[in-house]
């Protein structure tokens, strides 16, 4: 018996927002770190008794919890077979300029039609879909 998905385009929609997530995070990564907040780190101790800021700490830890799912992310589409959904995807969500039309630039970088980058589009984040572990996998026990 096989479980398959009951709906594609919900599949496209929780890729969609994992992906959208990702440019979230990433941009979170990037994000210049105040120094004043860092620079009584050098050796991992503080500089007076007074104890570190609590934000700085929760900085620190969400930027590493951002960079082990953004490297998630960077696998799940490292692994798809198809390098023009690999190029898609990338060009769309991850290595992509933050501008306010994303699929007009991504269309401008591929250099492909609207009706062709939709197409490819939708077959890319279904394709993802199974990858980002959205999509039940077949299941050989049942």
């Amino acid at each position: 018996m096989e479980l398959l998905s009951i709906s594609d385009e919900k599949d496209r929609e929780a890729v969609e927002d994992i992906l959208n997530k990702y440019r979230a995070e990433r941009g979170f990564i990037k994000a210049p770190v105040n120094p004043k907040i860092t620079s009584a780190w050098g050796d991992g101790t503080s500089a007076s008794t007074v104890q570190r800021p609590l934000y700085a700490q929760q900085r620190l830890e969400r930027q590493a919890s951002a960079r082990k799912f953004c490297d998630w992310c960077d696998n799940c589409i490292a692994s798809m077979p198809k390098q023009s959904h690999q190029r898609l995807l990338r060009v769309r969500y991850c290595d992509g300029p933050e501008t306010d039309t994303p699929d007009g630039d991504a269309m401008n970088i591929l250099d492909i039609s609207s009706a062709t980058y939709t197409r490819r589009k939708k077959n890319a984040l279904l394709a993802a879909a199974w990858y980002f572990g959205v999509t039940p996998r077949k299941s050989s026990e049942q």
